[in-house]
């Protein structure tokens, strides 16, 4: 008689007429499964509507549009379906103001402050090995940008570039932000920046919405890399195998010894960057140098150049299939040749 229709269960709810309305009746709902759904419909609609370009509906420029812009028309349509639904889903949490993150520090970190003396030598080696991963990290992407295949020229900017990380460097370790490199860098942290003035906007956008964008950004970063598709092989009949390039000239079992190597490489990294040690990271990152290079007595150069190689596959492929293409073409004329000019044997009926 003296309960509360807060103090009932479900069950007593129902039972006396009572309405699941708010947190009464001990009334929870599935936060978890709508994560999922999000999470999930996310993922899969990024993928279908990145492909879009490739079907046949629409005009081409439409499908080129929808493609391009599948994240955010992705993000839009699940944020309305989330808010349609109404469940109380975790959202991404923005800061009101700008300022720093730890209220016991300013915009300025003095370089001395109580430490000890030794602390300022001790840093010494830390600071070389974080050099050592940004140098790089820096010079790793100018490689790859500057593949012959790209037919790019090296202008003179990539010394001053390296020269402005440098000065960046030093600018933001003493204002304990994140170091920046390149313009695209100092762009992307600026509307980070701004994006505090967005707050009452992007505070309505579900985490699971987020966590399936980044879902689909490392899926689709996989595709076309060699290392992926040669795990695929390890799952795959030799009669499914797909024609790969280094499937033309080196044996399967060479192949699986090389991918073993590389997941060992990469399964080592993946704990040493999960512990305490991950500070040493930027010299395993070198010695990876020396494991590339013990692989010369393992392989032959012949197989390195078609597991190891800097040109992609399907460039190699393509460029195969077209030798192949001209040197078939070649013998089939030159053997016509031999035909037409060959003696002929006459035969007279007496």
């Amino acid at each position: 008689v003296n309960a509360t229709w807060a103090s009932l269960t479900q069950h007593q709810c129902k039972e006396f007429g009572g309405l699941l309305v708010g947190k009464a009746c001990d009334y929870v709902p599935d936060i978890t499964l709508m994560s999922f759904i999000l999470f999930l419909g996310t993922y899969t609609c990024s993928m279908a509507l990145k492909k879009f370009k490739t079907s046949r509906f629409f005009p081409t420029t439409v499908r080129k549009l929808i493609s391009d812009f599948a994240i955010i028309l992705t993000i839009l349509l699940f944020c309305g379906i989330d808010a349609l639904v109404g469940v109380d889903t975790p959202k991404l949490i923005v800061p009101s103001e700008f300022k720093p993150t730890s209220p016991a520090r300013g915009w300025f970190i003095p370089p001395f402050g109580g430490n000890p003396w030794w602390v300022y030598l001790a840093a010494a080696l830390p600071a070389l090995l974080v050099t050592i991963l940004i140098f790089m990290d820096q010079q790793i992407t100018a490689v790859i940008v500057n593949r012959k295949e790209h037919k790019l020229k090296k202008g003179a900017g990539y010394h001053l570039d390296l020269f402005w990380v440098a000065i960046l460097m030093i600018l933001c370790s003493f204002m304990g932000l994140p170091w920046e490199q390149r313009v695209t860098g100092i762009f992307v942290f600026l509307l980070t920046g701004l994006s505090v003035f967005m707050a009452p906007i992007l505070k309505f956008i579900p985490m699971p919405v987020l966590y399936g964008v980044f879902l689909y950004m490392g899926v689709a970063s996989l595709n076309g890399v060699q290392f992926m598709d040669r795990l695929q092989l390890l799952l795959m009949p030799a009669k499914h195998q797909p024609d790969l390039i280094y499937l033309r000239h080196v044996p399967q079992r060479r192949i699986h010894l090389f991918t073993f190597i590389q997941v060992l490489c990469l399964a080592l990294l993946w704990i040493l960057k999960s512990t305490v040690a991950a500070i040493i990271f930027p010299v395993m990152i070198l010695a990876l140098v020396a494991v590339r290079k013990a692989m010369d007595y393992v392989f032959s150069q012949h197989d390195l150049s078609y597991l190891d190689d800097v040109i992609p596959e399907k460039d190699k492929k393509k460029k195969e299939d077209e030798k192949k293409k001209k040197n078939k073409k070649k013998g089939s004329i030159d053997s016509e040749i031999d035909y037409l000019f060959q003696p002929k044997e006459i035969q007279v009926d007496i």
